[in-house]
């Protein structure tokens, strides 16, 4: 039944793509999905010392040694949307990953790439947050959408060369978590309901050289 249940939702997901194609961008990763899930994750963090935000993750070496491929799974206790930020080591630049998937109306699902200027490495923790790339990196993987969890998996390379992305360097890096219990507000147009809980932590996705 779990395997059924897994197998409908990545379908909807399929189907949202291609009913939404300028919200969910082609990346231009050479390995396939299905290679990636595969993939085990070696490293984890807690994100959140409560445990609602945790975070597994590997590299992959074999695409492009020089600028390999990070895989990460967030698993987040909300059915609401959810972020993971990315910070320049200067403090300056927030690079965001915003996902959702709505069980009930497939079409508020999304699996965005955003940005932020920050000041000190604050910024954009707002009703309005950050502003989309014009090009999205990421890769969505899987997703797995319980009554009050969401397990998703995305991959992005190391160095995207966009100047709306943080490249992701060896030892700790500031890394921003959010989520939300909703997705939508109703009646207020695209405008994403608050946010739930938020905070920071260093993490080393890379380990120092």
């Amino acid at each position: 039944m779990a395997s059924i249940k897994l197998l409908l939702i990545v379908a909807s997901i399929i189907a949202t793509c291609a009913a939404f194609p300028s919200r969910i961008h082609e990346t231009n990763n050479r390995k396939s999905g299905r290679e990636l899930e595969n993939v085990v994750l070696n490293n984890t963090a807690e994100l959140d010392p409560e445990g609602t935000f945790r975070l597994d993750w590997d590299i992959v070496y074999d695409q492009d040694p020089a600028n390999p491929l990070v895989v990460m799974e967030m698993r987040v206790a909300t059915a609401g949307w959810f972020s993971l930020r990315f910070t320049s080591a200067d403090l300056t630049l927030g690079d965001y990953f915003y996902g959702a998937y709505d069980v009930n109306k497939p079409a508020n699902s999304f699996f965005l790439d955003k940005h932020c200027d920050l000041v000190d490495g604050l910024g954009c923790e707002t009703a309005d947050g950050p502003s989309d790339d014009l090009r999205n990196d990421f890769q969505l993987i899987s997703l797995v959408n319980g009554l009050d969890y969401t397990v998703m998996r995305i991959a992005r390379v190391v160095d995207t060369g966009h100047l709306q992305d943080v490249v992701i360097t060896p030892g700790p890096m500031m890394l921003g978590w959010a989520w939300s219990t909703g997705i939508q507000q109703s009646g207020l147009g695209n405008q994403l309901t608050p946010i739930e809980k938020f905070g920071f932590q260093n993490v080393a996705l890379i380990p120092a050289k």
